[in-house]
């Protein structure tokens, strides 16, 4: 009898952990629509924020190189590099897939070595090693986004609600891919002042000068294809309008852009407006409902 009882009991203790704990097979289902506890949208906006970063930060440097005393610019340079660090680890943490981990690691390891140098007392020497390795970092923390964008789509191809649609996926790949894009003219902003003041006679190469223009024509040209966004609402389109006509600052002054005819502190300080108002577009896409 009082086997009886207790077999019971197991089976009732039993059913109700059923009930109250999810499946392995749910339990997946659960983690397969989110990046660890971030959403996919707020991941790919993260991890283009990096690439950003490594930008912001490389400016500073060359920015303090000639402006030492400078208290904005050496506080973007501390505080860029520990944000930098802080979302790294982030996104290293929550992610799901060996793919974006490897491409994270990757990141990491160059990290390692650039910190070296901007931590290192300003020099010359020190600015050129930085602006040549600014853009494997840049490379390396364009990759992880692209890796998010992919460990957003095997989760969707997981997830049977979008299997019953085909178009919700498409919609879905193509919002990441907006937000991607908006996140890039963050880093596009901070990369047109790098390259400026690296071409400068202190610090100018042969490459310099045509970097300086590829920088601006792809800012121009991704400006025009946000603004015909599927995506796009009244909120957006205000914050693009903001955008734009900090662009517009630039764009009246592309010759003296090229020709350094801005002032350093000028420059700077666009390039810092340009980066809030695109972060304030791409934060807007990342809210986009489906």
């Amino acid at each position: 009898m009082k086997k009886e009882i207790f077999t019971l009991k197991f089976m009732v203790m039993l059913f109700l952990l059923g009930m109250i704990m999810p499946t392995t097979n749910n339990l997946y289902a659960q983690q397969s629509n989110s990046y660890g506890i971030l959403s996919f949208n707020k991941a790919v906006n993260i991890s283009g924020k990096q690439r950003m970063l490594s930008q912001k930060i490389t400016k500073a440097y060359l920015y303090i190189l000639e402006n030492p005393s400078d208290g904005v610019a050496k506080r973007d340079l501390l505080t860029s590099k520990l944000i930098f660090e802080k979302q790294n680890n982030i996104l290293i943490q929550n992610s799901g897939y060996k793919a974006t981990k490897d491409k994270l690691g990757k990141v990491e390891i160059l990290w390692r070595e650039f910190k070296e140098l901007i931590e290192a007392k300003p020099s010359y020497e020190n600015a050129k090693k930085i602006i040549e390795m600014n853009t494997d970092l840049l490379k390396a923390s364009n990759n992880v986004v692209s890796a998010v964008i992919v460990e957003s789509k095997r989760a969707n191809d997981n997830d049977e609600f979008s299997l019953e649609d085909d178009s919700l996926g498409d919609e879905d790949a193509e919002l990441k891919q907006i937000i991607n894009m908006a996140g890039r003219q963050r880093m596009l902003a901070q990369r047109l002042a790098l390259y400026y003041y690296a071409n400068q006679n202190t610090l100018k190469d042969k490459n310099s000068e045509q970097m300086l223009k590829n920088v601006y024509n792809e800012l121009d040209g991704a400006i025009s294809m946000l603004l015909i966004s599927n995506f796009n609402n009244s909120r957006i389109d205000e914050k693009l309008g903001i955008a734009m006509s900090k662009w517009d600052q630039v764009k009246s002054n592309k010759e003296k852009l090229f020709k350094q005819g801005i002032k350093e502190e000028d420059m700077y300080r666009i390039s810092n407006d340009l980066t809030k108002a695109f972060n304030g577009v791409t934060s807007l896409y990342e809210k986009v409902k489906l």
